[in-house]
């Protein structure tokens, strides 16, 4: 029992001088210069005597000039700088154009041959010909700039014409044909009348193909009895 009341007055004593402790230290915060406070602040006369300092150390020499140098630097008049032109500025010149040559668009810059070839186009002939009168194959040509290139083989067969039998013309070889395909490097292969066959047409060059063999179909058709086809060397 005495036992028990001396831990009540222990525990009583120190809930006390906790609570003496912690009213010093809230007047010590509130009242720092109290005599209480064995830290007391310094006094703030300190920090006023370094102010002078730091002003002075962030205030330029009163004799310092910014055109000094240029007033008395030995090597004369400096010369004037002239901006670079921009694109505002800069004077305009009018391009000289050169021209390209004229390629149909159709045909692939280079081709394993020579030769390369339009898609067949299936119109009627040049000639108003009579319905069932006439068929072939017809066209022109080119060489890589798009201009006529005359002195082309272009042999063609099928249908009623065999392979032994092929029909061969030479591009530009007659002014009629020129004429009626609108250039000076024209051929025409007649087959004969139109009709429901295969045909093939390829260009010849010192014997040998030079072109791939362009197979079509064509019909016994008359507003389809010409197969339009332009060959056209690409390299």
């Amino acid at each position: 029992m005495k036992h028990t009341r001396m831990l009540n007055r222990l525990t009583t004593l120190t809930l006390i001088a906790s609570g003496v402790v912690v009213v010093c230290y809230v007047i010590v915060l509130l009242f720092p210069q109290i005599p209480l406070n064995p830290f007391r602040p310094e006094s703030i006369t300190l920090v006023a005597s370094l102010t002078p300092t730091a002003t002075a150390t962030g205030t330029l020499p009163p004799t310092w000039t910014a055109t000094a140098v240029v007033v008395t630097s030995p090597i004369g008049p400096r010369a004037t700088f002239t901006p670079e032109p921009t694109a505002t500025t800069r004077p305009t010149r009018t391009p000289t154009i050169i021209p390209t040559p004229t390629i149909d668009p159709r045909i692939p810059t280079r081709s394993p041959f020579k030769f390369t070839s339009t898609a067949p186009v299936l119109t009627s002939d040049p000639y108003g010909a009579a319905c069932g009168n006439w068929g072939g194959v017809g066209g022109q040509v080119l060489n890589v700039d798009g201009s006529p290139l005359p002195g082309v083989t272009v042999v063609g067969w099928g249908g009623p014409i065999s392979e032994q039998d092929r029909k061969v013309f030479v591009s530009g070889s007659d002014a009629r044909i020129n004429k009626f395909y609108n250039g000076d490097a024209a051929y025409e292969l007649y087959i004969g009348a139109p009709g429901d066959f295969e045909f093939n047409v390829v260009v010849y060059e010192n014997g040998r193909p030079a072109s791939a063999v362009v197979k079509f179909r064509m019909y016994n058709d008359c507003s389809r009895d010409l197969a339009l086809i332009i060959f056209q060397r690409n390299h």
